[in-house]
């Protein structure tokens, strides 16, 4: 497959859940909300609010009973037992810690540190009178992720419940790719065998392949989920056409051999795992850390090059590069699965990327293996 190969239903970005899923999706889910409690009171009733109308449940400090442990720890903690990230970001950085962080700054960490989605807001910064440690944060903070304005509690209120709904959207309709089309999932069922999806696809031509690869019946097709990476042949796909431009899809997968696992070896004295983060960190940075001496043992990979120069947009571009990331790392036995991913918005035709991954346990009785993680900037994307 070439790079250039790919056939990505770009209009499927658009697709949001309806509210029963949304409220199905919010249901038990936790959202931690971050901010100077004292500077932002009205502004904490409008998210408490927004997570509520939903059917999520706010963590607060507010909320917190007679604890044994101190303040920051405790914050920690309900960061950690929560799925989303609310931060909001004012003209003040708020008192230091012990650890020389401020309440709110840790908490982001700890969010990043844990993989939680992250809802950042900011508001002040033309007022002149924002601290220097707080304008570190919020724009080392934009190197990885955008953040949204707010003018008052009722406009941030509706901020908070678009972008609660996007991530369920997202988490809903994860994208798959069978071959060379990309496409959003309603459905995905599979017993490691067999794989059964429900689509609704708007594009043409990712249409046209699914049918291609249907009657051809052709075998050793890759697929990839979220979760899931292997090689498939497509057995039947049923279509009905709902509109001119959608096609509602039904497809099953049938799991072929597993391919072979690239060879995982030290490497000079290197793991097998850090030689893997090598390898990866190279290819998508260009740099040069495995050195010269690996010749052909270990080269550098870059599953994101079919997206260069693609020109996709953001709401596109980031779930197709985790999904690619994901594909290569567990297709070759790097990973059992990623546990955080982020890639920022475009400066000047860079983008930093991070992400994190466990790799997988070979043996039983052996202890669970510690996560790797990179960190570079790409080009191109």
């Amino acid at each position: 497959m070439t790079d250039a190969s790919l056939l990505v239903d770009q209009r499927s970005a658009s697709l949001t859940a309806s509210e029963q899923d949304v409220r199905a999706w919010a249901s038990g889910r936790r959202v931690f909300v971050s901010s100077l409690i004292t500077d932002m009171p009205q502004e904490r009733s409008a998210v408490r609010a927004a997570i509520e109308s939903i059917g999520a449940t706010p963590v607060m400090f507010e909320d917190l009973g007679p604890l044994d442990v101190s303040a920051d720890q405790a914050y920690l903690a309900g960061v950690r037992s929560s799925e989303v990230y609310v931060g909001m970001w004012g003209p003040r950085y708020g008192v230091r810690m012990p650890d020389g962080y401020s309440a709110t700054h840790a908490e982001y960490r700890e969010a990043e540190r844990n993989g939680l989605r992250l809802c950042l807001f900011v508001h002040g910064e033309s007022s002149g009178e924002m601290d220097g440690a707080q304008r570190d944060l919020i724009q080392g903070a934009r190197n990885l992720y955008t953040t949204s304005s707010w003018s008052d509690s009722a406009d941030l209120q509706q901020r908070v419940i678009r972008r609660l709904k996007d991530l369920a959207g997202e988490e809903l309709a994860p994208w798959v790719r069978v071959g060379r089309a990309l496409f959003r999932a309603r459905e995905i069922t599979s017993d490691g065998r067999r794989i059964s999806i429900t689509a609704v696809v708007r594009s043409d031509a990712v249409h046209a392949e699914l049918v291609r690869l249907r009657d051809g019946r052709a075998s050793g097709v890759a697929f990839a989920s979220p979760t899931e990476a292997l090689s498939v042949q497509l057995t039947d796909l049923s279509t009905r056409t709902i509109s001119t431009i959608a096609h509602e899809e039904r497809l099953t997968l049938v799991a072929q051999e597993r391919r072979t696992l690239h060879m995982r070896a030290a490497l000079n004295g290197i793991s097998a795992d850090e030689v893997a983060r090598r390898t990866l960190s190279d290819g998508l940075f260009g740099t040069s850390t495995l050195g010269e001496q690996a010749g052909w043992l270990a080269r550098p990979t870059d599953p994101l090059a079919p997206l260069r120069g693609s020109g996709l947009d953001d709401s596109v571009l980031r779930p197709i590069a985790r999904l690619l990331i994901a594909e290569q790392l567990i297709t070759d036995g790097s990973a059992s699965r990623v546990d955080s991913f982020a890639l920022g918005p475009a400066h000047q035709g860079a983008r930093r990327l991070q992400a994190t991954w466990t790799p997988p346990q070979m043996y039983v009785n052996e202890p669970d293996p510690a996560s790797l993680s990179i960190d570079g900037t790409v080009t191109g994307l």
